[in-house]
């Protein structure tokens, strides 16, 4: 079923950006390269930080700003990015022309990186066991944008539904946010390369 027009951002509306953090912190260069984005598509950026003691309480929190901005919207258009998510300088091109055509065909598209065990975060299955693609599975996918099954949210553009809390139990959130809501087309930018700077404790 087609969305409504109204669901479609135009260069006056801002990019929304909701960053989930632990402390209110975030990588400065992926900052300055949404900043960049912001630009290419002629479009001011709002950034919506969540802290929180969990990532959903944090990915909550953010959701909570925008839909206290536009009130009398039930989802909005926004781009998620999460803190410890580092966007490669020379990416901002690519990003806002994913944004333009997420927008376009009414879909999603996220990124890829690498987890804590290596694997990449794009999965080719919706249910458990799940299979993370491999490199090689993923360099064979049509190009471009190839529809995944699954994906982290550490950066994804999507239509966000405002009245959403997002939780977690042994799944992860972002798997639960896919699982809720089913229609969502998920897209894989295939030109964007990040990287996921996980924080060292040191005893």
């Amino acid at each position: 079923m087609e969305r409504p027009v109204s669901r479609t951002r135009t260069r006056s509306v801002p990019l929304s950006v909701g960053i989930a953090t632990h402390d209110q912190r975030a990588m400065i260069q992926s900052i300055m390269q949404l900043r960049m984005v912001g630009q290419l598509l002629q479009r001011p950026v709002q950034f919506f930080v969540g802290d929180g003691g969990t990532i959903p309480e944090s990915r909550n929190r953010v959701v909570e700003a925008i839909a206290a901005r536009y009130p009398r919207e039930e989802a909005a258009w926004m781009l998620w990015l999460d803190s410890d998510i580092l966007i490669p300088p020379d990416s901002a091109s690519t990003i806002a022309t994913a944004i333009k055509w997420a927008e376009s065909q009414q879909v999603c598209v996220v990124a890829n990186y690498r987890m804590v065990t290596g694997q990449n975060v794009l999965i080719a299955t919706r249910e458990a066991p799940f299979h993370h693609y491999t490199d090689e599975e993923l360099g064979t996918l049509p190009k471009p944008y190839p529809r995944v099954a699954l994906a982290g949210l550490g950066l994804a553009y999507l239509h966000q539904p405002l009245a959403y809390r997002f939780y977690s139990d042994v799944t992860g959130e972002d798997l639960h946010f896919w699982w809720d809501h089913p229609d969502l087309s998920i897209h894989w930018i295939d030109t964007l390369h990040l990287v996921h700077r996980k924080a060292v404790l040191l005893g």
